[in-house]
């Protein structure tokens, strides 16, 4: 907690995104190791001792960009799941809108993936877990379709892992084949229906 006059979360959460801001400019330049704490400081504008408030080290401030990220995309999920519609539409509708952040985030999110390599691994174990809550409520959403009579009898967290695998050729390619959006769509519709005749 910042010493002096008490914050608000809201004005806390503020600061560590000015924080964040400072520091990913840094981090996409010079490399996550390459980056000293007292560079981020320099650059957010603020004091060492302060940014320490915030963010114990580099790691924390890297992990809460991916924290942050899976946060808003598992609540969303959550949120569609409350819909009154069949399990492969939600699926369809959480796999949009994770679509849509990645295509918001994705100038960053590439590089910074691959620093992630680089954090501790309590750091690591710590985005680990939440990658896990979100992709359980996916793997929740196999078993549902699976009991309603959607989806065939399948192993619901293999499904799952292919599901979300069918992001990375539709936002990482160099031969689209229409927009993210269509490829997409036709990426799910070849997982769900198969390419058997």
């Amino acid at each position: 907690m910042p010493k002096g006059i008490a914050l608000t979360e809201e004005s806390q959460t503020c600061r560590r995104n000015q924080i964040f801001e400072a520091a990913i400019h840094l981090f996409i330049e010079q490399g996550f190791l390459e980056t000293s704490m007292r560079e981020i400081a320099q650059a957010a504008g603020m004091g060492k001792s302060t940014l320490y408030d915030y963010f114990k080290t580099k790691d924390d401030i890297l992990v809460f960009y991916f924290e942050a990220g899976l946060k808003e995309m598992t609540q969303s999920a959550k949120t569609i799941c409350q819909k009154d519609i069949p399990a492969n539409e939600k699926i369809r509708q959480i796999m949009l809108a994770h679509l849509e952040y990645l295509l918001a985030n994705k100038k960053d999110f590439l590089k910074l993936s691959l620093e992630v390599q680089r954090l501790n691994m309590e750091s690591q174990l710590r985005l680990q877990a939440s990658r896990h809550a979100y992709q359980d409520v996916l793997c929740k959403l196999v078993e549902a379709g699976i009991a309603e009579g959607s989806f065939r009898q399948v192993d619901p967290l293999m499904a799952m892992r292919m599901i979300l695998s069918a992001l990375t050729p539709v936002i990482f390619t160099t031969r689209p084949t229409g927009t993210p959006q269509d490829m997409l769509a036709t990426a799910l519709d070849i997982l769900f229906r198969g390419i058997k005749v």
